[in-house]
């Protein structure tokens, strides 16, 4: 009985030290993006350079919005170009056109469209390795941008179905004012685009569950990195860099080797790198909005593909161990990089293994706490989001979707958020699976088709 009481007590350590520190972290954050609104506009602006780059696969659909929404925005402070990157494997994948492919509509609509008017903000590149993936996309573009443009110009990197603000416009704006052009900068995501009372419950529940692990944990760790580098830790932090709503200039992005391209994700193990090397990473404080997959199976393979960026980070320790990067400063940012998966590959496990004990051994106040814990330490910060996060959306000036998720009944998705919480460690347990045989086989895995 003493061992399953000790087994309860982590369990519960675990689920109350997210609980309640990520909670504490989106108020944080919620603080300083209010903050940065407030901020009064200044008026001696020099307008730079800014790339944002949005590689695309199999994004007819939803493109020439995205663009359309991005190049009307009210903007003061950069000469802003789209760069859409599509690849051949997309050709590859749609020998016949059906549908057209994502750069004949965007071609298209530059002809003849609503993107004509737009037609010198935009640059259309291919990269013709058919063979590659996301990252050789994005180093391929950017090794373009190098070419014809200034070093220390700026990029932001989204994907399709992301939502940007000109509230993004200004905080970066703030950021870019700083003397160093040797920087990376990361922006929170809220996964509201499509939450509305329409929209199915496990939608609806899946959004707001990954806001809260965006906006409260995610953060957090920008900000911890800030403050590493500021020298306010005995130790190096790990930063954080998770794709959309990263940027750098392109100097950084060269200098620091690029996007890795040996392995199966590029975010995160990217982050590694530039922790490695002590490279600033700014948080960006505006949000910036994205959609999350409608099918359970999606949820799963997502969570799996995502999953890899942990089991990269081994791969990104050795390969700065070869360039002559001491240990000491590398073997704690594994740590933090694996303690991260693991936290991750056992959440479901906290919350279902003092459950089952406390049915297994029929003790009425275990079970009355197994039961309580998930409902205090998940249920209820994910409440307290979904009222919270709808009033910082129209701060943003996103208020058509603010009011679409003010709408939204947490009742209603409430057993939908409890399944999202406890099988969340699905998508790591597959990814696990196939990093054992991708270490027999010596061969990654493709990465699995989820619609990005």
């Amino acid at each position: 009985m003493a061992l399953f009481i000790i087994i309860v007590a982590i369990c519960l350590i675990f689920q109350a030290e997210r609980g309640i520190f990520d909670t504490v972290s989106f108020f944080r954050l919620f603080k300083r993006i209010k903050a940065e609104a407030d901020q009064p506009e200044n008026e001696n602006i020099q307008k730079r350079d800014l790339y944002i780059l949005i590689p695309v696969l199999r994004e007819q659909a939803i493109i020439e919005n995205t663009i359309l929404d991005i190049l009307q925005l009210e903007n003061r402070h950069f000469n802003i170009r789209i760069v859409i990157i599509t690849t051949i494997r997309e050709k590859i994948d749609n020998p016949y056109r059906q549908p057209p492919l994502t750069s004949a509509v965007i071609l298209d609509s530059l002809k003849r469209g609503r993107l004509k008017e737009f037609k010198k903000n935009i640059l259309l590149i291919e990269e013709n390795d058919a063979k590659g993936n996301m990252a050789t996309q994005l180093n391929f573009a950017i090794r373009f941008l190098s070419s014809i443009a200034l070093p220390k110009s700026s990029y932001l990197l989204y994907n399709a179905d992301s939502v940007i603000s000109q509230q993004i416009l200004r905080s970066l704006a703030n950021i870019l004012r700083k003397d160093s052009s040797h920087f990376a900068f990361q922006q929170p995501c809220a996964y509201v685009k499509d939450m509305k009372t329409t929209a199915s419950s496990f939608l609806n529940a899946l959004a707001i569950y990954q806001s809260w692990y965006c906006l409260g944990h995610e953060s957090s760790l920008i900000r911890k990195y800030e403050r590493g580098i500021a020298g306010n830790f005995p130790f190096p932090r790990l930063g954080v860099i998770v794709g959309h709503g990263s940027g750098m200039t392109l100097e950084t992005n060269i200098q620091n080797g690029g996007y890795p391209t040996d392995l199966l994700t590029e975010d995160l193990t990217f982050g590694f790198i530039l922790s490695a090397k002590s490279v600033p990473i700014f948080l960006l404080p505006s949000l910036e909005v994205a959609d999350v997959p409608e099918k359970f199976t999606d949820f799963v393979r997502q969570k799996s593909v995502w999953f890899w960026n942990y089991l990269g980070y081994f791969s990104c320790y050795k390969k700065m161990l070869r360039e002559n990067f001491p240990h000491k400063k590398l073997f704690p940012l594994l740590l933090q990089g694996l303690g991260g998966g693991a936290y991750w590959f056992f959440s479901g496990a906290f919350i279902i293994m003092p459950i089952l004990l406390g049915v297994v051994t029929k003790s009425g106040p275990l079970l009355i706490i197994a039961i309580a814990s998930p409902l205090l330490f998940s249920l209820l910060p994910q409440y307290i989001l979904l009222r919270k996060l709808p009033r910082i959306l129209e701060q943003q000036g996103l208020k058509k979707i603010a009011g679409n998720m003010s709408g939204v009944s947490f009742f209603k998705i409430f057993p939908w958020i409890f399944l999202v919480t406890i099988t969340d460690s699905l998508g790591p347990w597959i990814a696990s699976f196939h990093y054992i045989i991708s270490l027999v086989s010596g061969n990654l895995p493709k990465k699995y088709k989820t619609g990005d």
